[in-house]
C-alpha cells in the first residue's frame, strides 16, 4: 500500500512508456526516414506495440539491473537496435545481410536509440550541462538528418520527401512527444525507478507480446534465416552484459528523471536549433571531396559505431573487472 501510494498508483507507469516509446519511434521512423509517409494504416498498429513493447523492455532493464553510465546506455541501445530488427522494422533493417547488421542494427537504428535515451535524459535533466547538450544535440542532429533527409529517400529506393514533406513529419513527431510529456508529468508523480520493474504476470505479458510480433514478421517473410544466426546472438550477449553488471542497489539512469518533466524553455530553444539547422543542412548544394559527400560521411559514421561500440564496451568492462579482481586479491 506505502509503495503503491508513493509510486502514484501502478497505472503511472505507462505514461512514462509511452514517451519512451514515442521517443524510440521518432528516432527511427523520421530521423531515419523509415518511410513513414507510405506506411499502411495496417502496419501502425504492429508499429505501437513494438514500440511500447520494446520501451517498456527497456525501463524494466534500468530499474532491475541498476543500468547506469555511459556504457549502461549504449547497452541499452543496443538491446533496442536487436530487437527493432527483429519484431519492428526487419524487412528495411535485415535486408542486406551482414552489410545492414552493421550499418543499421547497430549502427543507426542503436545509436539512435542511445540518442533518444539521452534526450528523454537531457530533457528531464536539471543544471547547465543537459542544457548545453539539448542545444549542442539539435544542431548537429538537426544538421544531420537536414542532410540524411534530403538525399536517403532516393537513394533506399523511396520517393523523394521535399522540405516542407520532411518538416510536417518532424513536427509531428515531435507534437506527440510534447503532449505525450504533458500528460505523462502529472501522472507519473511519485513514481520510482523500481516501480518500472515488470512483475511476472507482465513479464509474461510483455514475453509473449515480442513472441507474437516475431512470429508474425517470421510468418510475413521479412526475416532472413541468416539474420537469426546473427541478432540472437548478439542480443543474448548485451543482455548478459547487463545481468552480469546488475545492482540490487544503486543509481540508476532515471534517478532524478522522474516523473518526466521537461524544461519547455530548453525544449523549444534546441527544437528550434534543430529545426533551423535542418533547413540550412537540407539546402546544401550537392558537392563531393574525394568521392566522400555529406551523406555518405553519415552512413561512413553508422557503420563505424556499429562497428565499434560493442566491442569497445567488452573491453573497457572487462578490463574494470579485472582490476577490481586485482584490487581485492590486494586486499589479502
Amino acid at each position: 500500500m506505502t509503495r503503491a501510494l508513493l509510486s502514484g498508483g501502478r497505472r503511472s507507469v505507462w505514461p512514462v512508456r509511452l514517451v519512451l516509446a514515442a521517443l524510440l519511434a521518432f528516432g527511427s521512423e523520421v530521423l531515419l526516414w523509415t518511410n513513414p509517409p507510405g506506411r499502411s494504416l495496417l502496419e501502425l498498429p504492429l508499429l505501437v506495440a513494438g514500440y511500447l513493447a520494446v520501451g517498456t523492455l527497456l525501463l524494466d532493464l534500468i530499474a532491475r539491473y541498476r543500468v547506469r553510465g555511459l556504457f549502461g546506455a549504449l547497452l541499452l541501445a543496443g538491446v533496442y537496435g536487436l530487437c527493432a530488427g527483429l519484431v519492428i522494422n526487419p524487412e528495411t533493417m535485415l535486408n542486406d545481410l551482414p552489410r545492414a547488421l552493421v550499418t543499421r542494427v547497430m549502427g543507426a537504428h542503436a545509436l539512435l536509440g542511445l540518442e533518444m535515451i539521452g534526450l528523454l535524459l537531457a530533457l528531464t535533466g536539471e543544471g547547465m550541462r543537459p542544457r548545453r547538450l539539448l542545444l549542442a544535440g539539435g544542431l548537429v542532429v538537426g544538421a544531420a538528418w537536414g542532410i540524411w533527409v534530403r538525399w536517403f529517400p532516393v537513394d533506399a529506393g523511396y520517393a523523394e520527401v521535399s522540405l516542407p514533406g520532411a518538416l510536417a513529419a518532424a513536427g509531428a513527431g515531435v507534437g506527440l512527444i510534447a503532449a505525450l510529456l504533458v500528460y505523462a508529468a502529472p501522472r507519473a508523480a511519485g513514481l520510482i525507478p523500481d516501480d518500472l520493474r515488470l512483475s511476472r504476470r507482465g513479464w509474461g505479458v510483455l514475453a509473449l507480446a515480442l513472441l507474437a510480433l516475431f512470429g508474425l514478421r517470421l510468418f510475413q517473410g521479412v526475416i532472413p534465416p541468416p539474420a537469426l544466426l546473427a541478432v540472437l546472438p548478439l542480443l543474448v550477449l548485451c543482455l548478459a552484459i547487463l545481468w552480469f553488471r546488475g545492482r540490487t542497489r544503486g543509481e540508476t539512469l532515471l534517478d532524478g528523471h522522474l516523473p518526466p518533466t521537461p524544461r519547455w524553455r530548453d525544449f523549444f530553444t534546441a527544437l528550434a536549433a534543430f529545426g533551423a539547422a535542418a533547413i540550412l543542412a537540407y539546402n546544401l548544394p550537392a558537392f563531393e571531396i574525394e568521392a566522400f559527400n555529406p551523406f555518405t560521411l553519415i552512413g561512413v559514421g553508422f557503420t563505424a559505431y556499429g562497428l565499434a561500440w560493442l566491442p569497445t564496451v567488452s573491453l573497457v568492462l572487462g578490463a574494470q573487472a579485472y582490476l577490481r579482481q586485482i584490487q581485492r586479491a590486494r586486499q589479502f
